[in-house]
Order: C-alpha cells, then structure tokens, then sequence
C-alpha cells in the first residue's frame, strides 16, 4: 500500500495513543482492573498500527514484521479482558491467566520463527510459517467474542447508543483481520482505522452521558 498504508496506520496510531491516554486517566481516578486492561491493549493497538507505517514508509524487515505480528494478534484478547473483567472479576482474572500463558508459548514460537519473502506490503500473517498462523485464533477469536458480545449485550439490555458504537468498531476491525487472512488484504488497515475510530467515539458518547446530571450508565456498559 505504500504511503497510503503508512498514512492510514499512523492516523490509527495517533487515535489509539489518545484512546489509550483517556482511558489511562480514567485509570488513574478509579483505578479499576478492567481499565488497565484496556490501556494496555489500546496501547498494543497504536504499536501495531506504528509498525504498519514505519513497515509502509520504510520497508518490512524480519524484526519488523515479528513485533507485528506478536502485538497484532494479541492486542484483541487483551481488549477482551478488560470487557470480561469489567462484568465478572473471576471470569476476567482467568481470561487473562489464559491469554498470559498462550501468549508466553506464542512469543516463543514466533521468536524463533524464520520470515518468509516479506513483500512491500505484508497484512496479516502472509509471511509467518503455519506453525506460528495457528496460534493467532486462540487470541483473535475469544477477545473478539467478548469485546463484541459483551459491548452488544449491553446494548441489547440498556438502549445506550456509546455500546453499539463500541461493539460496531471491535466488529468492523475482526472483519478486517478475519478477510485479510482470507487472502483479502486491502482491507485490514482501513479496517484497523475505521474500527477505533468508531469504538473511540462509542467511549466519547459515554464520557459525555456519564457528565450529564440526569444519567445513570449502567456498571454493565464497556467503557
């Protein structure tokens, strides 16, 4: 994609920088758990979409597309805590016991791995060996499953618009991941940029109705 993958990814850096930083303060005021776990994978996201740019602007190296892959894959789970964590302590402490372990044998694994022909634009996995690919599902699949069905649930139960903005952008960017190990690659950077959009105006709907005098935000709500 060339400079129009590396503008697309630095503008998703710089969202998810200013994402993670909010969240971060929230953080700071109530010092919450599930809201460190959303700082940290909102944080995992901007270093993802930095290494697109730096990778787009410059060219994809080894060490590159390794760090790449190993935060791209298991930035989702991490969001996926800190929506378990928010709406069940024990079940949140276990998905992260969960996502610590396989994200040690996965950090291994891709350590060790040898890269294949990196191209001028790589999404995806296209470059890792099979061997590495088969551990990405047991992070993508379980964290998108509970950013989108606890922040869809929650609108389901409470009407409160900030909800589905949330569960449409952690949609929009499993789409992206999803298509884009289909061999529809295109797609996962706009994905990425149009995802977090959406999800960091689902959280400024719900700064905003949290100010209000008369709101009452449920503790269910994932922001």
């Amino acid at each position: 994609m060339g400079l129009e993958g590396a503008a697309i990814s630095i503008a998703a850096a710089m969202i998810s920088v200013g994402f993670a930083a909010l969240v971060t303060n929230q953080w700071i005021e109530r010092r919450k758990p599930y809201q460190v776990a959303w700082s940290l994978g909102l944080v995992l996201y901007a270093i993802a979409a930095f290494t697109q740019f730096y990778a787009e602007a410059y060219g994809w190296t080894p060490n590159v597309y390794k760090v790449y892959y190993l935060v791209a894959a298991t930035l989702v789970a991490v969001l996926g805590v800190g929506s378990t964590l928010l709406v069940h302590r024990r079940a949140g402490i276990g998905f992260a016991l969960y996502t610590g372990v396989v994200f040690v044998g996965f950090a291994w694994t891709v350590a060790g791995a040898t890269v294949g022909t990196l191209q001028a634009s790589t999404p995806a996995g296209y470059a890792m060996p099979d061997t590495v690919r088969i551990w990405s599902p047991l992070f993508t699949v379980p964290g998108s499953v509970a950013l989108i069905g606890i922040a869809a649930y929650s609108y389901w139960r409470t009407r409160l618009a900030f909800n589905a903005w949330i569960a449409a952008g952690a949609l929009i960017v499993a789409v992206g991941g999803t298509l884009a190990r289909f061999d529809v690659g295109w797609f996962l950077y706009a994905a990425e940029l149009i995802g977090i959009a959406v999800m960091f105006r689902g959280f400024l709907v719900s700064q905003d109705l949290a100010k209000s005098p008369h709101s009452d935000v449920p503790q269910s709500a994932p922001l």
